[in-house]
């Protein structure tokens, strides 16, 4: 299987340098609107094929699956042209399916072009029970999110709250409401919500809270469901990565289990 990665920093890198090893990956298409993050991580792959800034069809061509890891822009740029060329796509920038068009349009040309865009639970844990809860009746999801002040980029509306947060003894709300706002808001800080909304009731229904919370010093995520299955909470502690504070280690690693599910041929969970 020819596995192309999107997105040279952090989380390719972290993909790209797990899946080299796997049985059955024959090559590593590297692409990035940078070059040089491309060609360095070229040098410690040994599977991989480097595509210049302007080779993006033919980076697509030489893969069989493209993994997205770099941004939402990326998703809406290069994702579509990856399903129209029947190419499965695994997108970790869930935050720009928030644009229903994209994501029907998606939908759509992975049905008429045989492929599947995949999305793997990122941060958070619980996705397939949620999922699962999804095919009865959710009355209620709400995802609540605490960060440290420094893993947060406030959007234009709250600058200036940045001298404030770095002053605070106690958490500081800074967005309340529906997922489609918050991802509005906060694109560079809650895929987590898009993943949460799309495996269960949609933007619009489900109910996000984020907080700057001097108290913590790791990515905090807590999911309440109420539904006809019961009830449901999932709380996550995530260890940000080494090198990006704003994004969680659990991110990568869940992109790398669900590559080997399909490898393998073995699913546990949805």
């Amino acid at each position: 299987m020819r596995i192309g990665i999107l997105g040279c920093g952090f989380i390719g890198t972290t993909i790209a340098g797990a899946i080299q090893d796997m049985d059955g990956v024959e090559l590593i298409p590297l692409y990035d609107m940078d070059y040089d993050p491309t060609i360095d991580l070229a040098s410690k792959i040994k599977k991989a094929r480097t595509f210049s800034p302007d080779e993006l069809e033919g980076f697509i061509d030489a893969s069989d699956m493209v993994v997205e890891a770099a941004s939402q822009e990326a998703v809406v740029g290069a994702i579509p042209l990856v399903i129209s060329r029947g190419k499965d796509a695994m997108i970790l920038s869930v935050g720009a399916l928030v644009n229903d068009e994209l994501w029907d349009g998606l939908k759509r040309g992975a049905k008429e072009n045989g492929c599947r865009v995949l999305i793997p639970s990122g941060a958070i844990a619980g996705i397939d029970g949620i999922s699962s809860a999804s095919m009865a009746d959710i009355e209620h999801i709400t995802l609540t999110i605490r960060k440290p002040p420094s893993g947060l980029s406030l959007p234009p509306s709250l600058k200036h709250l940045g001298n404030d947060l770095k002053d605070a003894v106690e958490p500081v709300t800074l967005f309340e409401g529906s997922a489609r706002e918050a991802v509005g808001f906060f694109p560079k800080n809650v895929n987590v919500a898009a993943t949460v909304a799309i495996a269960g009731i949609g933007f619009d229904r489900t109910r996000v809270r984020i907080l700057a919370d001097p108290a913590v010093t790791r990515n905090q995520h807590q999911i309440e469901v109420r539904g006809r299955f019961g009830e449901m909470r999932i709380r996550m502690l995530n260890h940000p990565s080494t090198t990006n504070p704003r994004t969680s280690y659990m991110a990568p690693l869940s992109a790398i289990a669900s590559i080997k599910k399909m490898i393998s041929g073995v699913y546990v969970g949805n």
